[in-house]
């Protein structure tokens, strides 16, 4: 329940999400009808349709995005009751699921094997670091009606954290969009899209790496 009140309601500036405690909240929340003019969604039908829920999501036409609200909205659920959320996704929605769903991973796993482009959620506690440029990122440049892309500072865009494990010592890089409010720093699942980062290392020789874009974040209860 969030404090508000109003269960896995999204705080757009922030982007918290407070997650479901169990599938009548959420799926009251997800069978809401869609937009006025989608004709083929209609409330408490039983069944769940990508209009339904990107009005909770708030994320747009962005499926990727979409199913991570998704996801991490029922991560606190009993494992049937997700498994029953899940059965009541229309068609197109079931299969978008199934094409984005986000894998959750360690911080040995994203160093190791973290791709650019996967959606992921990890557990770790975020320490807001300096603006010194660690790397650059690739971003869409528009000039005279065309978009090219160009390699900028990734503090230029984006306010960059080192996220700390519980575990080890291992840090990974996460960027928090610098139009967002600052990350709590205490134990927290992140959930976004794994983007490369070309780094800088100490001899000034530059390598590919990658780090997480944040989409979403919710509290992470200390064992």
């Amino acid at each position: 329940m969030s404090k508000s009140g109003n269960p896995a309601h999204l705080n757009v500036s922030m982007k918290e999400i407070h997650p479901f405690s169990s599938f009548q909240e959420a799926i009251t929340k997800f069978d809401n009808g869609g937009h006025f003019y989608n004709l083929f969604s209609h409330a408490k039908d039983g069944v769940v349709s990508p209009a339904e829920l990107e009005i909770i999501a708030g994320t747009g036409q962005d499926k990727q995005k979409l199913i991570l609200f998704l996801v991490m909205s029922i991560c606190k659920m009993d494992n049937r009751s997700r498994e029953k959320i899940l059965a009541r996704l229309d068609g197109e929605l079931f299969e978008t699921y199934e094409k984005y769903h986000p894998v959750h991973i360690t911080i040995s796993q994203m160093i190791e094997r973290g791709k650019p482009g996967l959606s992921v959620t990890l557990v770790g506690t975020p320490k807001k670091i300096s603006e010194q440029t660690v790397g650059k990122v690739l971003v869409p440049v528009a000039v005279g009606g065309e978009t090219s892309f160009a390699l900028v500072p990734i503090s230029e865009s984006y306010v960059i954290y080192e996220l700390h494990s519980d575990y080890t010592h291992e840090t990974v890089l996460v960027g928090h969009p610098k139009e967002s409010d600052d990350l709590p720093e205490r134990k927290l699942r992140l959930g976004g899209i794994l983007s490369t980062l070309n780094e800088i290392d100490q001899s000034q020789k530059s390598k590919e790496g990658i780090f997480l874009e944040i989409q979403f974040f919710l509290e992470e209860e200390n064992q």
